[in-house]
């Protein structure tokens, strides 16, 4: 499959009771295709995966694959300290219908050892990979000079979900070290969308809570209509650069998602920081001023 366009990371529904909510899943994928993204990402930090039992993760995959159409890709993050838990869990995932993985690295600092670890990931399953490069999340930091050396010397479908910042100048790097081996994903929120689909991003791959916004910009950058993608970017900037606030920010993407009758609730699992009501009334004053210039919120 050849990843490309707007690819939502998605939260993990839950009910009142704390358990997977399938129905909410259900709904969360009509949604998405309603608004026409080209593919889902679940179980990313975002999906909080890290705090799901491994028969919830394999419900979940299962329950999106079931609910979006054929066509429609669906990447899965995997991530733990072991390689052959890795590949094990990736295995899983790919025969419960994932398309795609978004691997995320063990927690080392070690050049020779991440490469060998993508080696031996890429050589074991033979699907599309994507580099979670999120060092704020994962506590490594991969060099453009590493990531290069991944790309260039290990035969897969190499993309990265591009999160260190300056990203601007990473992907410029990363560019010239790989060229077309390389797929970037813009994604830190969707902080930067614009400037990464200018320096050649083959799409974006964050949790903004309207992805329709998204899908719109890159159609209109895509196009051809670049100063009108720009605009309608820095229109959203304020909603988008709110939404990622660290610590809160599923919280808050779970709570415009109840508000949009898409989840049950905005339950996230602990440990966690839940926003206060004063935040809440700031994000609503944003969506206000927005639906005052006319958008559709």
């Amino acid at each position: 499959m050849d990843l490309k366009g707007i690819y939502p990371i998605v939260p993990t529904p839950f009910d009142q009771e704390g358990m997977i909510c399938e129905a909410s899943i259900d709904r969360l994928a009509s949604f998405m295709i309603e608004r026409k993204v080209d593919g889902l990402t679940v179980l990313g930090v975002m999906g909080e995966g890290h705090k799901l039992e491994d028969a919830e993760r394999a419900l979940v995959v299962q329950r999106f694959r079931q609910a979006l159409p054929p066509e429609m890709g669906l990447l899965v993050g995997v991530r733990y300290q072991g390689t052959d838990l890795v590949i094990r869990a990736a295995d899983k995932a790919l025969a419960l219908g994932a398309d795609g993985i978004l691997l995320g690295p063990p927690t080392l600092q070690s050049d020779d050892a991440l490469f060998h670890f993508h080696r031996q990931v890429a050589g074991a399953i033979g699907s599309p990979l994507v580099i979670h490069d999120y060092p704020a999340a994962t506590k490594v930091v991969m060099s453009p000079g590493l990531i290069g050396r991944i790309v260039n010397e290990v035969d897969a479908p190499w993309y990265i979900k591009l999160e260190d910042p300056p990203t601007g100048l990473k992907m410029a790097r990363l560019n010239r070290l790989c060229g077309e081996n390389l797929g970037v994903f813009g994604a830190l929120g969707g902080m930067f969308a614009f400037e990464e689909l200018d320096r050649g991003a083959v799409g974006i791959m964050t949790g903004f809570a309207y992805p329709e916004f998204l899908v719109q910009m890159y159609d209109l950058f895509c196009s051809g209509q670049r100063d009108a993608a720009m605009a309608l970017f820095y229109d959203m900037l304020p909603l988008i650069r709110f939404e990622f606030q660290a610590g809160i920010g599923v919280a808050l993407r779970k709570h415009i998602l109840v508000e949009r009758g898409v989840f049950q609730t905005a339950n996230v699992r602990e440990p966690t920081t839940k926003p206060d009501q004063k935040t809440i009334d700031h994000l609503n004053l944003i969506i206000t001023h927005l639906r005052g210039k006319g958008y559709q919120l």
